[in-house]
Parts: C-alpha cells; structure tokens; sequence
C-alpha cells in the first residue's frame, strides 16, 4: 500500500510523526461533554446527544484513532473518511475510501491503508459523520483482519475506548461481496 506522499516528509518518511496524544482519563474520571464547557444544555438532548457533544477522538491502539466529522478537522496526521460522499467541512487532505463502496473489498483497502500508516507511526483517524458506526465497523474490521483479533474482542475493545459505538456487524451481510 502506497502512502500518499502529502502525508510523508520528503527528508525522512521512516521518523514517526509527532503529535500530542489526547489527555488520557484518569481511574474514575469521566469526559467533560461539550454542553458542561459552554454552559449549554437545556436538559433536553438526549444521554446519546449530550454524549455525543464532548467526544473527541478516541485512541483505539497505539497511533490508531476513531472519531467524526468535526474530530477530522482538527487532527495532526492520516485522515481517512469512509463518509460516501465529500463533506466541505472535511479538511482537503482526507483520504475518501467509502464504507464498504466495493463490498468488502472496500473494508480490506481501507485496512491496508491503516496498517501502511501504523507500520510507519503515524498517527491514523478513521472517521465518519459521528464516529459511532461506520467508522467504528471499519476500525473493528482492520482488528479482525490486521491485528488477528474477532469481530467480539475487536468491537469490546472499541466501546471500553469509545461508548457511543453501536455494533453495526451486520452490516457485513448486506454487502457479502
């Protein structure tokens, strides 16, 4: 799988990227949502929606991070979007592989692509509109395929990193190509 060149540095593509992690939580810790930061929050969005509001990307495996649309906009390394159509507010370096476009096949490509990345350290971000499906199925399926681990042991370790992940395997068998 061939990087493309906008994400390697001409003098040395082997150096890792440098990029500051996000703030890892503490035991008992939990994230501060968008709504406790702003003072917004009328009390009628749902636990889903007020979730939903203070993600940032979440970091999956080492260098490996799942998130949505706004997440793209400001991470400092590989963006993919499986996203099936260009979104403007995508930044114009994103790499568009649309979620199983080609049956599976788009779901190995994209695999590759992630494993291409890590094997050079740079920090990858998966992303689709809200970061809790598509993107999700994808990461889930580079685990399964790349890292050797089932589709259970993939999609537990998402949620322990990422909770508004909805388990979307079924999916699979729609687009059994």
């Amino acid at each position: 799988m061939v990087i493309p060149s906008f994400y390697t540095r001409d003098d040395d593509v082997s150096a890792p990227c440098t990029r500051s992690a996000p703030e890892r939580l503490g035991a008992g810790e939990s994230p501060v949502f968008a709504s406790q930061l702003s003072g917004v929050g009328n009390g009628r969005e749902s636990a889903a929606e007020h979730q939903t509001l203070g993600w940032r990307e979440s970091e999956i495996i080492s260098y490996l991070f799942l998130g949505d649309l706004q997440d793209a906009g400001r991470f400092d390394g590989m963006i993919i979007s499986v996203l099936p159509d260009a979104i403007a507010a995508e930044p114009k370096r994103t790499i568009r592989l649309p979620f199983l476009a080609n049956g599976r096949a788009s779901l190995d490509s994209t695999s590759a692509l992630i494993d291409a990345a890590l094997r050079l350290r740079m920090p990858v971000l998966v992303h689709c509109e809200e970061g809790c499906e598509r993107a999700p199925l994808t990461v889930a399926w580079f685990l399964k395929t790349r890292r050797g681990m089932s589709l259970d042991d993939a999609y537990a370790l998402i949620r322990s990193r990422r909770p508004i992940v909805k388990d979307r395997r079924s999916w699979l068998g729609i687009y059994n190509r």
